[in-house]
């Protein structure tokens, strides 16, 4: 048996990995080796793209939740898992062949078809989508891999390592599902196995990425290559080096398109359940099956669930579109995203999305110049009637359009007009009702446009209720004694929701918070009527100890340019503006207890690990006049100001890039250790618990020698920064955007402003210093309008797009330093505009 194993480890990864699909087809019923040859025969003749992912996915959900609406989602779990294997399987085919194509398709039907058999044990279901949810946040998927695949024999063993794993994951599930009912308690995945699985996938996952991160880095093209056994048949390197010109035009023109990434809030918001109302919905129907251009507007009040059902409608499309040439579109604009609502970043999204599909952009790269790096919403409208044929057909669903301002409204309709115009666009968008309903008007111009409502007594709301309070209850978060209370919640929220999923849910997360049935009942009794009465309720009920973060929280989440991740938010809450020295003992030991105070009107995704609002209509609240338990408003403005604020001094910490070399770790005497030393070898905050055990166990030990610790927790074969500063990127990004919120002078600008931009710690094009002297100017910062213009590349006399000059801003703002300052740097006074 050793020299088998000895043997077997001697074998490439390729060969070891055909052995396991081998092994995993071998264990098949003869029902089940049917079924499995002909997945790999649809996948050789038909490789599977993004949108086998996105059917997949649909697929797994439709099994999972029958009927019924309100039950778990999983698919949205495994996408990031999911793509990563697609690419596998479609890098097969375009770029490898032969054996190793039959390879990769192999192990995307292994994985399709263990995952749709595992689908009726609900709580393996459960353990499995949470251990490939958090594989995928590593999986490697890269759209660039195609081109570096043949470039590195060490990356295509380390991708065949990593799909080993995949398929002896495939071939456990396989196993269970042929086991008996008392085989099957017995062989569930068990922590351990998790763990395991966990730490293969990370491993691998990891160790592509470096790969990849070098391949790209240093630029290699194959055509440099000597050593690739490939090279030996020109024909061969002939056709393989004009796929990849191929792959590389088409990549270009669609990265020009959009680099947005729309896929993340859909799959946020597919996670929040089951809509069904469309199954019963005519008008649905009837746009679904139409061939021609065709629109469906659906309207809803605040709260209805019109994103979960556009949600689920993505789904659904994509399940009833077999044809690879109909392409599904969709996007879904987020209010704490400003990027999301701009023309250009939906249009260009849906271009991507349109264009994907067609493996060779040659024709059209050829007409974009190489130095081209942007294209507008002109170009790439003229993009996409050269590159689709006339008979193209397409659908989008498009939900959030009332979040956009006017004007990129208006942009955006005008160019889906055109589109609608040129070949088949199925075209769904949602929108809220309000006592205007002007977009309607707008919308209306659309192709063969029709109005469908979502009725105030939703029949999916009755569903919905049921399914929260059960999970509630089979995972213990809501807790009662008399179980004929349960009704009772059902009833009263029944009665109370007005077709609101949103606040149904709002009350269910407040139940679960009570303690006794009595304190269920009187809630019951008086159940707050409307949203902006439950967000107060809230707001005021749950900040507790954590009272001091709750407005810097709300404030900071509702102005971020993105979602903030929890590490980011975590040291943003730890600055002090002004005070621009780094101080760790100011870090929240854990963030998470601290974001209680906000109850649930935050919610924290487990995949992406990011913080948001749990609903627009949050902000909303909170703009509009909410006041906290001192009487202070809650104002766009002293929202930026404090963000403003945090940044400019997080920046000005002066610690960026500090470095602890990785040396060996000499012996030490706990004794003689500073404190500091101990708190940045430890890193992250499950280090640091870990060795604060250590510590404590030492106290036994006078003479223990503490360099061990250290340096498993440091992990000394790496090099890694004193302090890991997670908000850095964030600023470095956003700094800009959010100073020139801010239209007063501040203590923070002006003190510790002028000090980073004379340190150049911030990055500035010309674009981004004309934009921050007119921001100085018209809010009076003489520091930083006379550092900018000290620097002669800036002309005092420089003039807005309403021609307005420097000077007349500074001094309609009495700004008498700053007026002199221009007059004297030669600002024209006879200015006239």
């Amino acid at each position: 048996m050793s020299v088998l194993l000895a043997s077997a480890s001697r074998l490439k990864p390729e060969i070891r990995l055909a052995q396991a699909v081998c092994q995993f087809e071998a264990d098949l019923s003869s029902e089940q080796k049917t079924t499995f040859r002909t997945y790999k025969s649809q996948s050789r003749c038909s490789p599977p793209d993004p949108s086998d992912v996105m059917r997949f996915t649909a697929e797994i959900d439709r099994q999972v939740s029958g009927k019924v609406s309100g039950r778990r989602c999983f698919g949205p779990r495994l996408t990031n898992f999911l793509q990563a294997v697609q690419q596998f399987a479609a890098l097969g085919d375009v770029v490898v062949g032969g054996s190793q194509n039959i390879i990769a398709c192999g192990v995307w039907s292994l994985v399709r078809m263990s995952l749709l058999a595992i689908v009726n044990f609900s709580s393996y279901l459960e353990k499995l989508s949470t251990l490939l949810m958090t594989a995928g946040r590593s999986a490697p998927r890269y759209q660039m891999m195609a081109l570096l695949y043949p470039q590195s024999k060490s990356l295509q063993s380390h991708l065949s390592e990593y799909f080993l794993v995949v398929v002896r994951l495939c071939h456990q599930l396989l196993k269970y599902t042929q086991k008996s009912t008392f085989g099957q308690f017995a062989s569930t995945l068990s922590d351990s196995d998790i763990k395991s699985y966990q730490l293969e996938f990370d491993l691998w996952a990891n160790t592509i990425k470096e790969e990849a991160n070098l391949l790209m880095a240093k630029k290699i093209d194959k055509e440099a290559q000597e050593n690739f056994q490939f090279r030996t048949l020109s024909s061969k390197y002939s056709k393989s080096m004009s796929l990849r010109q191929k792959m590389k035009a088409t990549l270009r023109v669609l990265d020009l398109c959009s680099t947005y990434d729309y896929e993340t809030t859909w799959k946020q918001t597919r996670k929040v359940g089951n809509a069904t109302l469309f199954n019963q919905d005519a008008e649905y129907q009837d746009w679904k099956c139409r061939v021609d251009s065709c629109t469906l507007i659906y309207t809803g009040k605040l709260g209805s669930g019109k994103s979960v059902l556009l949600a689920n409608i993505a789904d659904d499309i994509s399940l009833y579109v077999q044809n690879k040439h109909v392409a599904v579109a969709y996007f879904f604009c987020r209010h704490d995203i400003p990027k999301s609502l701009k023309a250009r970043t939906i249009f260009g999204s849906l271009a991507r999305q349109l264009l994907r599909p067609i493996l060779d952009l040659t024709m059209v790269a050829e007409l974009l110049d190489e130095t081209v790096v942007a294209l507008d919403l002109e170009r790439v409208s003229a993009l996409l009637q050269r590159a689709l044929p006339s008979n193209c057909k397409a659908y989008f669903i498009l939900d959030g359009l009332d979040e956009c301002d006017y004007t990129e409204r208006e942009v955006l309709i005008q160019q889906l007009q055109k589109l609608q115009e040129t070949f088949a666009l199925l075209l769904c968008v949602s929108i809220r009702l309000d006592p205007e309903n002007a977009l309607i008007v707008s919308l209306k111009q659309f192709t063969a446009a029709r109005i469908t409502s979502i009725p105030g007594k939703n029949p999916n709301i009755e569903a919905f209720i049921e399914a929260k309070l059960e999970s509630c209850v089979e995972s213990k978060k809501l807790v009662i004694g008399d179980p004929m209370l349960i009704l009772e919640i059902q009833d009263a929220l029944l009665k109370g929701s007005q077709g609101m999923f949103l606040w149904v849910a709002l009350q269910i997360q407040s139940l679960c918070t009570m303690k006794t049935d009595q304190a269920i009942r009187d809630t019951l009794v008086d159940l707050p009527k409307d949203l902006s009465e439950t967000f107060s309720r809230i707001l005021r009920r749950s900040e507790g100890s954590g009272k001091p973060y709750q407005r810097r929280i709300l404030q900071l989440v509702t102005v971020s340019y993105r979602p903030l991740t929890a590490d980011e938010l975590r040291e943003a809450l730890s600055v002090v503006p002004k005070d621009a020295v780094w101080n760790p003992l100011r870090l929240l030991n854990d963030i998470y207890s601290i974001l209680a105070c906000c109850g649930c009107l935050l919610t924290v995704d487990k995949e992406e690990s990011t913080i948001r609002l749990v609903h627009h209509s949050v902000k909303q609240f909170l703009l509009a006049g909410f006041r906290d338990i001192t009487d202070i408003a809650f104002a766009i403005e002293s929202a930026q100001k404090t963000m403003a604020d945090i940044i400019v001094t997080y920046l000005s910490y002066g610690v960026f890039g500090t470095e602890l070399s990785a040396t060996k770790v000499p012996q030490v005497v706990i004794g003689s250790v500073p404190s500091k030393i101990i708190r940045s070898t430890a890193g992250s905050s499950s280090s640091a618990q870990s060795l604060a055990l250590r510590l404590l166990k030492s106290k036994r030990q006078p003479d223990f020698d503490i360099s061990k610790a250290l340096a498993e927790a440091r992990k000394p074969s790496q090099y890694r920064s004193v302090d890991e500063f997670h908000l850095y990127s964030y600023a470095k990004l956003y700094w800009l955007q959010h100073i020139l919120c801010v239209s007063e002078q501040t203590p923070v600008m002006d003190d510790l402003l002028p000090r980073l931009l004379k340190g150049k710690v911030m990055n500035m094009n010309a674009t981004d210093e004309d934009g921050l002297l007119r921001w100085a100017c018209r809010s009076g910062h003489e520091a930083v309008v006379k550092l900018l213009l000290e620097t002669g590349e800036i002309n005092a006399d420089l003039k807005d797009r309403d021609r307005s000059a420097l000077l007349v801003w500074a001094a309609e703002i009495g700004s008498d330093a700053t007026t002199k300052l221009l007059l004297d740097q030669g600002a024209d006074v006879n200015a006239q505009d």
